[in-house]
């Protein structure tokens, strides 16, 4: 079977985007676009609260059941590991899927280029200060 498709391109935009990364806002575009960062919103920031009070239980339950030199693992402990690995999915997923919709809501413009300010990440996650919001 043989089927012919109209030519498929799209047509694109004269005018390309720049965009800022920053620590404030996760990013800013050359057309005055701002996108909020996420982790400084209670839909991150409950999350993670919820995340360091299960963290500081599990600490105290092997606290509580150290017996000499070594730590016990017990049934109460493993169900709360659980738990703090699903808290810890969910905050991923939901920065993850954050990204997923402020890249596609800028390609969706459909710039003909889009440039990236050029930042040394792994430097500015070294600073712990930095850390948090990059």
């Amino acid at each position: 079977v043989c089927v012919e498709f109209p030519d498929c391109r799209e047509t694109l935009n004269d005018d390309g985007v720049g965009i800022d990364l920053g620590i404030k806002d996760l990013a800013i575009c050359s057309d005055g676009t701002k996108y909020k960062n996420i982790n400084k919103s209670q839909k991150v920031k409950k999350p993670e609260k919820q995340k360091r009070r299960l963290q500081r239980s599990i600490s105290r339950s092997y606290e509580k059941n150290k017996k000499g030199e070594s730590y016990c693992k017990t049934n109460n402990v493993i169900k709360k590991e659980k738990l703090l690995l699903k808290r810890d999915h969910r905050l991923t997923n939901i920065r993850k899927n954050y990204l997923n919709q402020t890249i596609s809501e800028i390609i969706k413009r459909k710039p003909r280029f889009i440039c990236i300010e050029d930042l040394n990440v792994s430097g500015m996650m070294k600073n712990r200060h930095l850390s948090k919001a990059v």
